[in-house]
């Protein structure tokens, strides 16, 4: 069984060597994700037989993580987390640029804002697996994110989403939340696995089972041989750093996964920038994103 990521001092000596975002303090790779990817929930409450008590609790959803690109911010995930009959939210770690300290932001997010690939599938395909939404940048604080930069740009020596999706055999990374791993942890942090793109096929021929029916997953989809845990839908895939491979690159998303939930399947990065592209023109004005938490 894959043990949980331990990455490497050389691994973590080349991506700490990248400037993700210009910021006094530098921080670590983990530190970064950590405010780059978030944990997508719910609100539920329950009540109880016999009382008038009320019990509020956020359950989890899946992943998501952030991407920015000509001066708009984006979050992006699993179609198949976000197509919900309820609105979502995450807990966002970013830092006050006045005081320099760590906050924890409320992020708001309403199911009637995801844009989604508008790839149309058969009945026997299944859908694009990318949803994304254009939101508001948090006022006086930063957060970390993905960059995208157009090939025309002339910022390709910053752009995290690739032109060309990732071809096997390489080394990946997959960073999510795990719902239920059999402890409990005090505060949220993504878990990272490690693993390789283990097959890639251009066609229509793999099958999986959803809802309890097969379909075919859509020709752009890749497996990857990785330990998978509830939760880790929608978790962004990048590459492992090595002397050939030093810059960090944004290689896709993780769309589902076997029964034994040691292999995945993969929407590829050039699915993720068509699906943010499409979400470039919504309007986020008039839209309020951002809560403040008292005593995180």
């Amino acid at each position: 069984m894959k043990k949980l990521l331990l990455l490497s001092l050389l691994s973590l000596q080349f991506l700490n060597s990248i400037s993700w975002a210009e910021e006094k303090k530098k921080e670590d790779l983990y530190s970064q994700l950590n405010r780059t990817i978030v944990r997508l929930e719910h609100i539920e409450t329950i009540g109880q037989e016999g009382s008038d008590k009320k019990i509020t609790k956020s359950n989890p959803d899946g992943t998501g993580f952030f991407v920015a690109g000509e001066g708009k911010l984006f979050i992006v995930s699993a179609r198949h987390v976000v197509e919900q009959p309820y609105d979502l939210h995450a807990r966002v770690e970013c830092i006050n640029i006045i005081s320099n300290q760590k906050e924890v932001i409320l992020l708001k997010l309403k199911r009637n804002n995801w844009v989604f690939h508008p790839k149309r599938v058969d009945k026997d395909s299944h859908y694009v697996d990318v949803a994304a939404m254009r939101i508001n940048w948090i006022k006086d604080r930063s957060i970390k994110h993905f960059n995208y930069h157009q090939e025309h740009s002339g910022n390709n020596d910053k752009n995290h989403l690739p032109e060309n999706d990732p071809a096997p055999p390489r080394s990946i990374l997959v960073f999510g939340f795990p719902m239920d791993i059999g402890f409990e942890l005090i505060k949220q942090r993504p878990f990272g696995r490690s693993g390789i793109i283990s097959m890639k096929t251009g066609k229509k021929f793999l099958k999986m089972k959803i809802n309890g029916k097969n379909k075919l997953a859509e020709e752009r989809c890749y497996i990857i041989d990785a330990k998978i845990f509830p939760g880790n839908s929608g978790s962004p895939i990048i590459n492992q750093t090595s002397f050939t491979d030093l810059k960090l690159q944004l290689l896709g998303l993780i769309s589902a996964s076997n029964l034994k939930m040691d292999f995945a399947i993969a929407e590829p990065v050039s699915r993720i920038r068509e699906t943010i592209d499409l979400a470039k023109d919504q309007n986020v004005e008039n839209i309020n994103f951002w809560i403040l938490i008292k005593n995180e």
